[in-house]
């Protein structure tokens, strides 16, 4: 198990999604909607499985004297790895975002709160439903599993921003006030729940397709 998961993130991740992560610094730019910085670790994960599928990836792997469950194990650890890469690479720019840069606030969408990292969270968890077991269902299909993900992570963003907005909750879930802080904190770690339970239930469904493939 081990050396598949090795496997997936020195051959199968690019490197250049180590660098890629880094454009959560877009996060400290003045009045622009946070969530789509946190994005563009999709990209990353889109261009990996692309290339580890012109390269026969899986097709080698499932080869291999493995569980088959092992092999979506290993996926969903790489792009579970990459996701919460993304989420460390935010945290420094957002506290210099909040704390230096845009102390008066976000206009056009949530501040670089815990609120927007529960949201973050909760997006995540529903490009993973989707994308993972799309997948598996062919394993080798990856085009139209992301783009219909991407597709979701935006109208998700979007109507969870009107609902933020226009909710008479609106100070305590937005912005930095102290006293609204562990309101803030109970939409991140309901986020991180959902991010879970959804991750843990694409695994299920993931495995439960792939035995059906004929590779």
């Amino acid at each position: 198990m081990k050396n598949i998961i090795y496997k997936e993130l020195k051959l199968v991740i690019i490197p250049a999604t180590y660098l890629i992560v880094l454009l959560a610094a877009l996060i400290m730019i003045p009045n622009y909607p946070y969530l789509v910085g946190m994005s563009y670790c999709f990209l990353a994960l889109f261009i990996s499985f692309s290339t580890a599928q012109t390269n026969k990836d899986n097709e080698f792997t499932a080869s291999l004297p493995v569980p088959r469950k092992n092999i979506v194990l290993a996926k969903h650890v790489s792009f579970i790895t990459v996701e919460l890469l993304q989420i460390a690479v935010a945290i420094p720019f957002a506290l210099l975002s909040t704390l230096l840069i845009n102390k008066n606030g976000n206009l056009v969408g949530l501040d670089a709160n815990f609120t927007f990292f529960g949201v973050t969270f909760l997006c995540f968890g529903v490009i993973n439903i989707i994308v993972l077991p799309w997948f598996f269902r062919t394993g080798y299909k990856i085009g139209i599993p992301f783009l219909t993900a991407i597709f979701t992570y935006v109208i998700l963003y979007v109507c969870v921003e009107l609902a933020v907005q226009l909710s008479p909750l609106k100070a305590m879930l937005d912005g930095t006030a102290a006293q609204y802080i562990p309101y803030r904190i109970a939409v991140l770690f309901s986020g991180i729940a959902v991010y879970c339970a959804l991750t843990f239930i694409s695994y299920k469904r993931s495995v439960k397709n792939f035995e059906k493939v004929n590779l």
